[in-house]
């Protein structure tokens, strides 16, 4: 890899995080191989991952992270691999393998555990920051594998792909999972659909998505019939809300979002639990809704498509009842680099 000896003084990246509408878990290999056709539909919200780096005259490298409040400090790259915490950091340095010393800062609006793909957004953020501060020139469709790889290696299980198309490139968007690879399809036409008759609603209940779907991932690969049945169901659903999408039919959207929690739930007792029922549940009594988990389940955010009723009298339920309403718009660039 060729890296620049003159590096930029300062270098900010960010990238947007995701509501997934339908479709999720299958963007992990091979599950989409056993479901020919899936496709994973979400969106790219204004609830931002952001990086900056800057140069330093000496040789030290410095990464700190906003959220946590985590430091770790190195005499250089070869004392950063003694280090420990703030792991995805660590290997996306070493990975770019930068020749001067830098402070590097990170920050994400996105709660932790709130499954609107706060660490893929950070990974893509990081991965423009390091790619530009470097000089290394990967591509975005690059980067998907750098992100991918690099996540899975952190994590120690599977990670899917759906959470950083929205990262790279914004916008509303269809993945579609084919034999010669993943393609993007552009919705942003059709996104004035959701402006206005979207809410987004944190929990309270942290999630950590990955173990959810290792767990199902397991099972559809041992040939689990409920996981597979379930599985297929999701995939309908994703394809069903892709072509109300296009029709800009806001009822079969609204039909497709509820159809794919359904099944979803149907996946594992941990995806849903009581208090996101009461929050569902409110929130339906004040409005004709379609509501979901973000993520693979298990806490985090609830998203809710409001086919009928005031949105504010929806948030209001949902605050009354232990929601925290997070204001978001979506929108329809992804990754930005500054230097």
């Amino acid at each position: 890899m060729t890296h620049s000896s003159k590096a930029p003084h300062i270098v900010k990246a960010q990238a947007p995080t995701r509501i997934d509408l339908a479709g999720g878990t299958l963007d992990l290999w091979p599950l989409h191989c056993f479901f020919p056709g899936s496709v994973t539909v979400n969106a790219a919200i204004d609830l931002y991952a952001r990086v900056t780096i800057e140069r330093r005259q000496d040789a030290e490298i410095h990464l700190h992270s906003n959220d946590s409040g985590m430091h770790v400090a190195a005499s250089g790259l070869s004392d950063l691999n003694e280090k420990k915490g703030l792991d995805l950091l660590r290997e996306l340095v070493r990975f770019y393998s930068p020749e001067c010393g830098f402070n590097l800062t990170t920050d994400c609006a996105a709660p932790m555990g709130s499954g609107i793909a706060g660490s893929s957004a950070l990974n893509i953020a990081l991965n423009g920051a390091l790619n530009a501060f470097t000089g290394s020139r990967y591509s975005k469709e690059k980067m998907v594998e750098i992100a991918k790889n690099l996540e899975a290696n952190v994590i120690g299980i599977p990670t899917g792909v759906q959470d950083y198309y929205p990262a790279l490139y914004g916008g509303l968007n269809a993945i579609k999972f084919l034999p010669q690879g993943t393609k993007r399809e552009n919705l942003n036409p059709y996104l004035a659909e959701f402006i206005s008759r979207s809410i987004l609603c944190y929990t309270g209940k942290s999630r950590f998505s990955g173990a959810n779907n290792w767990e199902i991932l397991k099972r559809a690969v041992e040939g689990d019939k409920a996981i597979r049945k379930g599985l297929e169901g999701i995939k309908d659903a994703a394809l069903k809300l892709r072509e109300a999408i296009l029709g800009r039919d806001r009822k079969g959207i609204a039909e497709a979002i509820s159809e794919e929690w359904k099944w979803r739930k149907g996946l594992s007792r941990g995806v849903s639990h009581p208090a996101i029922e009461k929050l569902i549940r409110a929130a339906a009594r004040k409005g004709k809704i379609a509501a979901k988990i973000c993520g693979a389940g298990g806490g985090g955010c609830l998203y809710a498509f409001v086919l009928e009723g005031d949105p504010m009298e929806i948030e209001t339920a949902l605050k009354v009842n232990g929601g925290k309403i997070l204001p978001f718009a979506f929108v329809k660039k992804g990754l930005s680099v500054l230097f």
